[in-house]
């Protein structure tokens, strides 16, 4: 009995201290201006495609995508696992170099629970860069805030490192025709 009072005493401890721990570092630093607490952590991917591929000169191009990802929410208020899709599509004059250009929208994010279930939508603005990563990768930043639904007034950062974005392909008769990689996404809000 006393083996089992004084386990059960030390992983109360434990569970305390890690519970201590993670409040102090979602605070912040003494004195910070301002903080932010982390609200969900995400990770999942990232598949467009285009048709016809697109190539160094500008034309007509039917642009669809899909990012599917699995996050952790640390929002009390929201179940712990869920399932986030965001999916679109347009036609519109793309080029190589042109798909390196930033750009600014709106978008939605559909949440289902982990066991499939509807949950929620999330609204959201951004803007998106694309820079050198390491090894030959690509990545696209995307940050903004959510206007609407899961998560309002949160920030959003998501970046996706493209493994296959060939730009050699720009070159080519067929052109670039997809691109895909692995996303890592964040929602914080501001103390």
């Amino acid at each position: 009995m006393r083996h089992i009072r004084t386990l059960f005493h030390g992983r109360a401890v434990l569970a305390l201290l890690l519970a201590l721990s993670f409040v102090t570092l979602a605070a912040g630093p003494a004195g910070a201006a301002s903080s932010s607490v982390l609200d969900a952590t995400c990770t999942g991917g990232n598949t467009t495609t285009y048709q016809p591929g697109l190539t160094d000169t500008p034309a007509t191009v039917t642009v669809q995508g899909t990012i599917s990802m699995d996050c952790v929410s640390t929002d009390l208020t929201t179940p712990l696992l869920l399932h986030g899709t965001i999916a679109g599509g347009g036609t519109g004059t793309l080029s190589c170099a042109l798909l390196q250009s930033p750009t600014s929208g709106n978008s939605t994010i559909v949440w289902t629970t982990i066991g499939g279930g509807s949950y929620a939508v999330s609204a959201y603005d951004y803007t998106t860069s694309l820079s050198p990563g390491t090894s030959g990768t690509t990545v696209l930043t995307l940050t903004g805030t959510v206007t609407s639904g899961l998560y309002e007034g949160d920030g959003i950062l998501l970046a996706t490192v493209f493994v296959n974005l060939d730009l050699a392909a720009c070159s080519s008769s067929t052109g670039l025709t997809s691109r895909s990689g692995a996303v890592t996404a964040e929602f914080s809000s501001l103390l």
